[in-house]
């Protein structure tokens, strides 16, 4: 994993904050970044003493502005020695991780920045974001990005999204899923660190269990997904999370997990 400055990573308290680094572009990233992101998310998955990662942006003004369109850094060059984009191989790292992923949405959430906010299992934006899958105004269509978030919002709206490129406000965003709770941006920091202690909290082997099942269960009808769940109710009572979770139930304390 490689880290420099224009994307942050930093292990703390149990997370794996991810800080996209580039106000000054509007956290757009390039070919070298999105590949970095994927290797960040999949290095932190290895990690057991870590419950989640957090996905960020710096300053207050975007959260990411998707690739970065200047000329020589766009992303937007077909190498046709590789089989798969960086974007893409980015989306397949954040949708397989095996940590939950928390996005803290600081501000403006565009094209690929949309595709960030889809792999996250939990977003918190501040009340000034605005949200848009812009690509229709540059000749270009989210063809990546609708692949996270097809499952997420009702058929019509994402084509009106990506028809017509406009802005979203945040509480249009709240309405519709795409973000859990919206903040002024004063109290975006609170709102975060609240869902980060709870999630410190909980069992690691249960979140990563978690995460596990229902990444599975995406596309299984309901019999494949209760027989699939069958299976895996006797491995999650047999880990020691599940053993100390009982005890100290049982014992009306709080439980000490092994890591």
């Amino acid at each position: 994993m490689q880290t420099d400055n224009d994307i942050l990573f930093e292990a703390k308290d149990g997370i794996a904050v991810i800080t996209l680094n580039r106000p000054h572009r509007r956290n757009a990233l390039t070919n070298p970044q999105m590949q970095r992101l994927g290797e960040m998310i999949t290095a932190a998955s290895s990690q057991p003493e870590l419950r989640a990662i957090l996905l960020t942006g710096a300053a207050d003004k975007a959260f990411c502005a998707g690739a970065d369109l200047t000329p020589g850094d766009t992303p937007f060059k077909p190498d046709f020695s590789r089989m798969h984009t960086p974007f893409a191989e980015f989306l397949r790292a954040g949708k397989n991780s095996a940590l939950p992923i928390i996005g803290r949405i600081n501000g403006d959430c565009m094209a690929g920045g949309m595709g960030l906010l889809g792999v996250c299992d939990i977003a918190i934006a501040a009340e000034h974001a605005r949200f848009a899958l812009s690509e229709v105004k540059i000749g270009l269509f989210p063809m990546q990005v609708v692949a996270v978030l097809r499952d997420m919002m009702p058929r019509r709206v994402l084509a009106d999204l990506s028809y017509t490129g406009r802005f979203m406000a945040a509480a249009e965003a709240q309405a519709l899923g795409l973000v859990n709770r919206v903040v002024p941006a004063a109290e975006l920091d609170q709102a975060v660190d609240a869902v980060l202690a709870d999630i410190r909290r909980a069992s690691p082997a249960a979140l990563r269990r978690g995460r596990y099942a229902l990444r599975a269960m995406e596309s299984m009808s309901f019999d494949e997904m209760i027989a699939f769940a069958e299976t895996q109710v006797g491995p999650m009572i047999l880990t020691d999370d599940a053993r100390e979770g009982l005890e100290a139930f049982n014992q009306k304390r709080k439980p000490s997990w092994a890591v």
